[in-house]
């Protein structure tokens, strides 16, 4: 009778185990962030294309997501890099290098003033065949 209820309580535990709402955040896949066009810049340098996204609209949500904001920014950036490889016009470009800033100040203007910008780092996106895969990690963003 022991052995049947430890069976019961054993395989009970590892089917809740199994369910997604018990894996660490870790384990989950990170949401990614909404990057208005505004706070895009892209630009193509030779064989490669450089993306500038300003995080700085999204810093609250990047506050709140505490240890988890570094996989939420790169779930954005590899989004953002996906996005733009996919385009016609850059079929050929197969690396992308995204940096990662905050403009803390416009100008007169209301046009971002990057003499007073943060730097984040720079993640890098390789096209291989169909997959876009991370390929260098220099984030150094802390919450």
């Amino acid at each position: 009778m022991k052995t049947t209820l430890l069976i019961k309580l054993w395989i009970c535990s590892a089917a809740a185990l199994m369910s997604p709402l018990c894996l660490p955040a870790a384990a989950q896949p990170a949401k990614s962030l909404e990057i208005a066009e505004k706070n895009r810049v892209v630009s193509s340098k030779g064989s490669f294309l450089i993306l500038v996204l300003d995080l700085r609209p999204n810093a609250e949500t990047l506050k709140s997501a505490g240890t988890g904001s570094a996989d939420l920014i790169i779930a954005t950036a590899t989004n953002y890099a996906k996005d733009y490889l996919s385009k016609a016009e850059y079929t050929a470009v197969p690396k992308v290098v995204t940096y990662l800033i905050s403009v803390d100040s416009m100008d007169e203007y209301n046009r971002a003033n990057f003499d007073g910008m943060k730097r984040f780092g720079t993640l890098t996106f390789e096209r291989k065949g169909e997959a876009v895969n991370l390929v260098e990690n220099k984030l150094s963003y802390t919450p």
